[in-house]
C-alpha cells in the first residue's frame, strides 16, 4: 500500500472524523473538531493527511497555543491528535505526517513544541523523530469512595457516574462568596497575570482562552469563580470522565494568585460538591505554588502512582528547551487528555 501526504481541507472533514472515531485515541465530533480547530483564537490548527486513492488513511494535527516563555509570549504548536488506519500501520504514516506539520510549525514561528503521548506514539516521538523525554508530571487525587479504592487496585471497573445538576446557587465559603461563570471578562486577564507569578512555562491565561477552551466547547464544563469583596480572586473548571474503570472528576483548571490559599479552599470545596456522589475521585495536575499545594493536602488530596509522559522538541535553530523538573505548569484541560 501506498500513501501521498496533503495538508487538510474542509471537504475532507467527515472522512477526517470518521477515521478519529474509528482508530483515534480522541474522538472529535464534526462539531468539537470545528470548535477546535477553527475556532481557536490562536488560530487555525496545522492538519496533515495521509491519502491513498482519494481515501483518508491517516491524521496528525497540532493546535496553536499562546504560551509564556521565559516570561515572552510565544505561540506554540502543539501535537493534538493522531490516527492512522490499521491497514497502513508500519508503513511510517504517523512519522511523515508529524515532520510535515513540524516544518509548517517552524515556519510559522513556533520556537519549540511539547505534548503528552500514549503509550505507542511514544517510542515513535522519541526514537525515530529526534523529541526527548521531560520529567513526568504526577497526577493528584482526592478519593470519594473507599470501595472505588478497592476496585482501582483490583482493576474492576465502577459505575459511569457523572456531575451532579447544573446549581447555580451562590453558597459562601467563609468570606468568599463561589459562583458559577457564564462568561468571563477582563477580570480574569488581571488574574492570570498575578496567577502567571507562579507558574513556569505556562499556556496564557486569560478571558479569550477560558471562554474559547471552556463556556463555548461542546463538551461539560462547569466553570465557577471565587469573589472577595466582589473582586475575582480564583477561577476553576470542573470535568467529568471515565477512565480505567474509574468515574473521575477532574480538576481541567485551577487558577488563583500564588500565595492565596483562601481563594484555592473555597474553589477546591465547590469542585468537589460539584462531583460528589456522581465521581470515585477528583484528580488534577497540582500548581506549583506551595502555599496552594499545602491547601490540596488538607482537603485529602495526594499524589498517586500515575505520571503522565512529558516530551518536547527544538523546532527552531536558538531556541532552547527547558528540562528543568518544575520548568513548565499544566492543567488536565490544557490538551483535554484526561
Amino acid at each position: 500500500m501506498s500513501f501521498e501526504t496533503v495538508r487538510y481541507t474542509p471537504d475532507q472533514r467527515a472522512a477526517l472524523v470518521a477515521l478519529l472515531a474509528r482508530v483515534g485515541t480522541t474522538q472529535l465530533s464534526d462539531e468539537e473538531f470545528v470548535w477546535w480547530f477553527d475556532r481557536n483564537p490562536a488560530g487555525e490548527g496545522i492538519v496533515s493527511l495521509a491519502v491513498d486513492g482519494g481515501e483518508v488513511v491517516g491524521v496528525a494535527a497540532m493546535s496553536f497555543f499562546r504560551t509564556s516563555l521565559d516570561g515572552s509570549e510565544a505561540r506554540l504548536a502543539i501535537p493534538v491528535n493522531v490516527a492512522t488506519d490499521p491497514r497502513y500501520r508500519g508503513q511510517g504514516v504517523f512519522s511523515t505526517l508529524e515532520l510535515e506539520n513540524e516544518k509548517a510549525a517552524a515556519a510559522s514561528g513556533s520556537p519549540v513544541t511539547v505534548t503528552f503521548p500514549n503509550r505507542a506514539s511514544h517510542p515513535i516521538f522519541v526514537s525515530r523523530l529526534g523529541w526527548i523525554d521531560l520529567p513526568r508530571l504526577r497526577l493528584w487525587a482526592r478519593p470519594l469512595r473507599a470501595a472505588a479504592v478497592a476496585r482501582y487496585v483490583l482493576r474492576r471497573p465502577g459505575d459511569l457516574g457523572g456531575l451532579r445538576p447544573p446549581d447555580d446557587t451562590e453558597p459562601a465559603v467563609r468570606t468568599l462568596d463561589v459562583r458559577p461563570v457564564s462568561r468571563f471578562g477582563p477580570e480574569l486577564d488581571e488574574l492570570g497575570h498575578r496567577a502567571a507569578a507562579g507558574y513556569g512555562h505556562h499556556f496564557v491565561r486569560d478571558a479569550e482562552y477560558f471562554n474559547w477552551r471552556y463556556l463555548d466547547s461542546p463538551r461539560d464544563y462547569r466553570c465557577f469563580g471565587v469573589y472577595r469583596n466582589g473582586v475575582l480572586a480564583g477561577v476553576a473548571v470542573v470535568g467529568h470522565t471515565f477512565k480505567h474503570g474509574v468515574s473521575a472528576g477532574f480538576l481541567a483548571d485551577l487558577v488563583a494568585a500564588p500565595d492565596d490559599a483562601e481563594a484555592i479552599r473555597g474553589l477546591l470545596s465547590r469542585a468537589l460538591e460539584e462531583v460528589r456522589g456522581g465521581a470515585d475521585a477528583l484528580v488534577l495536575l497540582p500548581p506549583p505554588s506551595r502555599a496552594q499545594r499545602r491547601a490540596l493536602l488538607a482537603f485529602g488530596f495526594a499524589p498517586t502512582n500515575k505520571r503522565l509522559r512529558f516530551i518536547g522538541k527544538v523546532l527552531l535553530d536558538g531556541a532552547r528547551l527547558d528540562e528543568r523538573a518544575d520548568a513548565w505548569h499544566f492543567t488536565l484541560g490544557d490538551f483535554d487528555f484526561f
